[in-house]
């Protein structure tokens, strides 16, 4: 299996040839060379997803491999489906970005391919690390890479600051995981995630170190999701990151901060802390909640549309965070199936938007009111990709939706469909209403309730962008991504590879015993009427809602205007009030941990 590493270390590989000969290449060839990297990358991944099927496989670098049943000293990837699954998805934005970049940045534009392999490595390695803290050296390679693809424009004050506040945040979110994994360390002995699963258990102790270092490793990655109260960073790198690499922000990477924690809990902490499962549950519902239900809100009161899918971003990292918050295969697989085709849908929205600024000048809802009609088939990608986030039953994002929302009742959280619905309906309804008005020309060019941004100035170029390949890889993802929910065995197969992810003692006996993952019985997942009802819901109060937002009053104005005011001040652009809100929520989850687990 010499070839598993090579998901990672080829577009790594690809990012550092890139450096050296890169810039003595025509930029033709330079493009043309990161994208054929980039694909190769995406054919291993493929690859990778067929061999590994349902029986995992540890690729254990440098020969070593222990044997069975002694301490591993050395550093492995240990494959399941979920991860290979993730590594693929990544890999795909990555192709596409790149493709939809070409003659996109002309200046130094091999050192933009060249960041975009090496954060499309990272994120790969990152999804198939076995070891935690390997996890942590793919997190910071990300996390560098992604300083500098959201500054790229360091010409741009603006540009400076977003990179600035996401570099600080993230920053002391890896410090909360160095510190998680060396409690962990000194603790265990071990970084192998299964070893600690083993050594933890084995110990049978929840004592304050187990509880202080469960907190910090949660925290660190629940920063990296943008999980509230630590999602500030996310619309400021958004709103001045390129297009393409919003594509990789939303569509992947804060996804990994929910992998993360998902991964972490089934494979180290489940064990001496399973007999809380309902305490740790509650908790992690309570930040998906807030974090589903805020990010809505802030969604509707954008006007610059790259903030606004940052906000619908964080909406749908709470509902992902939900699934996983519940503890169960079902709730997992749902957060899974629906993470693909929201990667696909925001990718292409993100694009169309990139599309907008560059054509027609601004990113601004109000100024691109109605001139977007010279834009048909980015306006038709607009609409699609929309729809499959509306979760309209059968498509798009519906499957991991009803997998959620089912799950949820049958455990008795019924009111936790209501919430995935109301923050579908505030995500989605706004993203209408921009398209609606950007490419409609509907409502008005004034809109008092929507917060004033500073405008985004479009990239120079010394010739213009292919805008037609632009727009159908805009519609390619778009379609891809409302097409996701029609693949009805999808929901079946995302649950046998939940089931896996959550079996704890045979990821140890893959890992340290050398033994296949056992079979699991084969999953049938069924439609049920509930949850058929609530993709209706959440289609028709999109559409609902976005006329609404159109074709509201000055009265309205003047109520909304005074309770979402002091919303939009907590969200001050101030990378100490950041801080302060990211310390405040350690401290807030470290004690409810605290409390709880005893």
């Amino acid at each position: 299996m010499i070839w598993v590493p090579l998901v990672a270390a080829v577009p790594l590989l690809a990012a550092g040839t890139g450096v050296i000969v890169g810039a003595l290449l025509p930029k033709r060839a330079s493009d043309v060379a990161g994208i054929a990297w980039a694909v190769s990358a995406v054919v291993l991944a493929a690859f990778l997803v067929v061999r590994v099927g349902g029986r995992g496989t540890v690729y254990w670098f440098g020969g070593w491999r222990p044997r069975a049943g002694s301490f591993p000293v050395g550093i492995s990837f240990t494959v399941d489906t979920i991860g290979a699954w993730l590594a693929l998805l990544v890999l795909v934005l990555v192709a596409a970005a790149l493709v939809y970049s070409w003659r996109y940045l002309e200046a130094s534009h091999h050192l933009f391919a060249v960041l975009m392999l090496l954060f499309g490595g990272a994120m790969a390695g990152f999804a198939l690390s076995g070891d935690l803290f390997n996890m942590f050296v793919f997190f910071e390679l990300m996390s560098v890479v992604a300083f500098a693809l959201t500054a790229y424009n360091t010409e741009e004050t603006s540009a400076i600051q977003g990179g600035f506040n996401f570099a600080v945040t993230n920053t002391l979110g890896g410090f909360l995981v160095v510190i998680g994994i060396a409690l962990v360390y000194g603790r265990t002995g071990a970084l192998n995630l299964a070893e600690i699963g083993r050594r933890l258990e084995l110990g049978g102790r929840h004592d304050g170190l187990v509880v202080v270092a469960f907190t910090l490793l949660v925290c660190g990655f629940l920063v990296k999701s943008a999980a509230v109260p630590f999602h500030f960073w996310l619309a400021d790198a958004h709103a001045i990151a390129p297009a393409p690499v919003c594509v990789l922000f939303s569509g992947v990477m804060v996804e990994l901060g929910v992998y993360a924690v998902a991964r972490i809990y089934w494979t180290a902490f489940d064990g001496v802390l399973g007999e809380f499962a309902h305490a740790i549950r509650d908790i992690l519902l309570g930040v998906g909640v807030a974090t589903a239900l805020l990010g809505g809100v802030m969604c509707v009161l954008q006007r610059h549309l790259k903030r606004l899918l940052a906000y619908s971003t964080i909406s749908h990292t709470g509902s992902f965070l939900i699934g996983v918050a519940l503890l169960t295969p079902a709730g997992l697989a749902g957060s899974a199936v629906w993470v693909v085709a929201h990667a696909l849908a925001k990718g292409s929205l993100f694009l169309v938007g990139g599309i907008l600024l560059l054509r027609l000048r601004s990113i601004d809802e109000l100024v691109l009111r109605g001139r977007g009609r010279a834009l048909p088939i980015a306006g038709a990608a607009w609409l699609l990709a929309a729809l499959a986030l509306s979760s309209p039953p059968f498509l798009g994002t519906w499957q991991g939706h009803a997998l959620v929302g089912d799950e949820a009742a049958v455990l008795g959280y019924g009111w936790v469909p209501i919430v995935l619905a109301l923050a579908t309906i505030l995500s989605t309804g706004a993203t209408l209403r921009g398209g609606a008005r950007v490419f409609l020309g509907a409502g008005t060019a004034e809109d008092p309730l929507l917060s004033e941004e500073p405008p985004e100035r479009p990239e120079d170029e010394r010739e213009l962008p292919s805008f037609a390949l632009m727009q159908g890889v805009a519609l390619a993802l778009a379609v891809a991504g409302l097409a996701v929910g029609a693949f009805t065995p999808l929901g079946a197969h995302a649950l046998e590879a939940a089931h896996h992810f959550t079996d704890r003692n045979a990821y140890a006996a893959l890992v340290l015993d050398h033994r296949r993952l056992p079979p699991v019985p084969p999953e049938r997942w069924v439609t049920t009427t509930s949850s058929v009802a609530w993709g209706l819901v959440t289609v028709i109060g999109s559409f609902a809602l976005a006329a609404v937002l159109l074709l509201r009053t000055r009265l309205v104005d003047a109520a909304l205007g005074r309770v979402v005011a002091p919303l939009k001040a907590v969200h001050s652009g101030h990378v100490g009030d950041y801080v302060a809100w990211l310390t405040a929520g350690v401290a807030v989850l470290g004690g409810l941990f605290a409390v709880t687990i005893r």
